[in-house]
C-alpha cells in the first residue's frame, strides 16, 4: 500500500516509531477495503515528488489511532534523484464521457503535468472544466495510488490562445512536440536523441489541428506522426499511444 503525505512529514519521519497524518479517506481504505494488518508493509510518498526527484519512507502498519492518523514503525527514509525528462502532456479536452477514462489512463503514466488547451475545432466551455478540476484531481491521486507511482501528475486549465501559450513554452522546453496523423514525418529515436529534461506533447481533436495551429507548431516545435500509425486516432486514445511511443525511445 502506499499514501502521500506532506513534504514536511517525510523531512521529519525517523527510523523507528512515527505517527503519520493522512486523509480520512486513504485511512478509511486502508482499515475498510484493504483490511491491513499489523506489520504489513507502507510506502510513504512526499506530495512534492517529482518524476525524477523524490522523498519516500517505507514502513511497517501499527495501528489506526484516528480517523485522520495511523501509528507505523519507519524502516527506511531516503531521497532519491533519477535520470528521466519532465514530460508534459497538453490535450484538447474531450466532449465525451470517456474524458475522465482519458485522464485516469495518463495519469497512470511517467507524467509531470496535464495542460488543458483549447484548440479552433473544438469549443471547449472552460466553465464547465474549472468545476470538473477538482474531481479529476481525486481520480488523478486515486489511480496513482493502485498503481504506486512515486508522485502525483499535476492538472491544470489554460485559458489562453494556443499562439501565447506556445510562446511561452518555448523558453521552458527543450522539445515541443505536436501530432498530427497528416504529416509526413514519424516520431523517431532520432528525434529524442541526447540529453532532454523537459519535453511538450502536443494532442490535438481527432480531426487534427488547424493549419494556422500546425504553423504554429511548426515555428516553436514540431509536427509529427505516430510511428506505423497513418491514420486518425480516437481522442481519448491518442494521448496513450503518443506517450507510449515517446517512453518507448528515450528508453532505447
Amino acid at each position: 500500500m502506499m499514501i502521500f503525505v506532506s513534504s514536511e512529514v517525510i523531512d521529519n519521519i525517523e527510523i523507528g516509531e512515527n505517527t503519520i497524518e493522512s486523509d480520512s479517506e486513504i485511512i478509511h481504505y486502508l482499515f475498510n477495503v484493504l483490511r491491513i494488518k499489523r506489520g504489513e508493509k507502507i510506502i510513504l510518498n512526499s506530495i512534492d515528488n517529482t518524476v525524477n526527484n523524490y522523498k519516500q519512507a517505507i514502513a511497517e502498519f501499527e495501528k489506526i489511532i484516528d480517523k485522520n492518523k495511523i501509528k507505523t514503525r519507519v524502516i527506511t527514509v531516503g531521497r532519491f534523484n533519477i535520470e528521466f525528462p519532465v514530460i508534459d502532456v497538453f490535450i484538447v479536452p474531450l466532449k465525451s464521457r470517456y474524458f475522465e477514462d482519458s485522464i485516469e489512463h495518463i495519469s497512470q503514466l511517467p507524467i509531470n503535468s496535464i495542460f488543458l488547451i483549447k484548440s479552433k475545432f473544438i469549443s471547449t466551455n472552460f466553465q464547465e472544466i474549472h468545476k470538473k478540476i477538482e474531481r479529476l484531481k481525486k481520480i488523478i491521486y486515486w489511480n496513482t495510488i493502485y498503481v504506486r507511482k512515486h508522485f502525483l501528475t499535476n492538472i491544470k486549465f489554460l485559458d489562453q490562445k494556443l499562439e501565447d501559450t506556445l510562446k511561452v513554452l518555448s523558453k521552458k522546453y527543450a522539445k515541443i512536440i505536436a501530432f498530427d496523423h497528416r504529416t509526413n514525418q514519424e516520431i523517431n529515436a532520432d528525434i529524442l536523441s541526447g540529453r532532454i529534461e523537459k519535453m511538450a506533447l502536443m494532442i490535438g481533436p481527432e480531426g487534427g489541428w488547424a493549419k494556422e495551429e500546425i504553423d504554429l507548431f511548426t515555428q516553436y516545435g514540431q509536427v509529427l506522426k505516430f510511428k506505423n500509425i497513418d491514420v486518425g486516432l480516437k481522442a481519448e486514445i491518442a494521448p496513450l499511444v503518443g506517450i507510449s511511443q515517446i517512453l518507448g525511445f528515450i528508453n532505447k
